[in-house]
């Protein structure tokens, strides 16, 4: 397909969660302008009325819905299926942050920030995935962060994007075989949480100039289209840049015996830099230690040595 062919998606159904502002509203829109019909659900109803009514202005159709991720996923699915009778595609969108320092942190913000973010997309995608299957093109696409490598004064958001991120890797694996397409996209863009997160003028100003929103619903929505067949990975996304990304390790040493006292000795060793090793799955890191620590068995552990469900 060239740059000049415009991807439609022929009224098919979408939910967009955390529709309501940011991210959210501007990929419930660009689905919207290409043609699909999205349910925009955020539990804020205001919100998600208005991202209802700017894109109805503009000609789109879109139905709002405010039940809440966590505790009534199945509720959010009967509204696409009650208003279009069916749904192609979700975006687990939403999401929410709340800063401190871990061991400051009140347990009930920190499991508030987790679980909205988790059990929401979790949920979510445990209703949608009937539905998704019953399609024949369906696209399961999931919002993690770069927070996933680690941000001080952030523990909840940076946990729970990691745990989106191993989910959404899993659910890549095991929802092919079913006809389901499964992404996660590691997005920077200027957004009212962004807002909030970052107070250095300079960062702010470099964020409005070249990382919209916008940019990052033209990806998603690509990952979204029923002809895409790239699927399955993990996305950074800022602006009109993009990369694969995929867990890496360095060098593997080894120590001379398993005691405390010689991995001591080999602390030097263990942190010198050098080339890095991507591991796209399991297998791969597991695969690696193994034959690392016994070259005779590389000609004998199958790629997907630690597929479960391979018997």
């Amino acid at each position: 397909m060239g740059i000049n062919d415009e991807l439609g998606f022929d009224a098919r159904v979408a939910i967009v969660t955390g529709a309501g502002q940011g991210m959210g509203r501007e990929h419930a829109k660009m689905l919207a302008s290409r043609g699909a019909r999205v349910v925009a659900n955020d539990i804020n109803a205001e919100r998600a009325a208005e991202t209802v009514a700017e894109i109805t202005v503009d000609g789109g159709v879109a139905v709002a819905d405010s039940n809440d991720i966590v505790t009534a996923a199945a509720d959010i699915v009967q509204t696409a299926l009650d208003a279009f009778g069916q749904l192609h595609i979700v975006v687990n969108n939403a999401g929410i942050n709340a800063f401190g320092r871990f061991w400051e942190m009140d347990s009930e913000t920190w499991w508030r920030v987790f679980d909205v973010s988790v059990k929401g997309v979790v949920e979510v995608s445990r209703a949608a995935m009937p539905h998704l299957i019953a399609s024949g093109s369906g696209r399961l696409i999931n919002v993690s962060s770069n927070a996933l490598m680690g941000v001080p004064l952030d523990s909840a958001y940076a946990a729970a994007k990691s745990a989106i991120w191993g989910l959404g890797n899993t659910l890549a694996a095991e929802a092919k075989e079913v006809g389901v397409q499964v992404s996660t996209v590691l997005p920077v863009a200027w957004t009212p949480m962004t807002e909030d997160a970052f107070r250095d003028p300079v960062v702010q100003d470099a964020m409005r100039a070249h990382v919209p929103a916008s940019a990052v619903s033209a990806f998603v929505a690509w990952l979204a289209h029923q002809d895409t067949t790239v699927y399955g990975e993990a996305f950074e996304v800022a602006g009109v840049a993009a990369a694969r990304t995929a867990f890496s390790v360095m060098p593997r040493m080894k120590t001379a015996e398993p005691t405390p006292e010689s991995w001591a000795a080999s602390a030097g060793d263990l942190m010198q830099d050098g080339g890095l090793e991507p591991l796209r799955n399991a297998s791969q890191s597991f695969r690696g230690q193994m034959v690392h620590l016994a070259p005779e068995l590389d000609t004998v552990l199958p790629a997907d040595a630690a597929d479960v469900s391979v018997r």
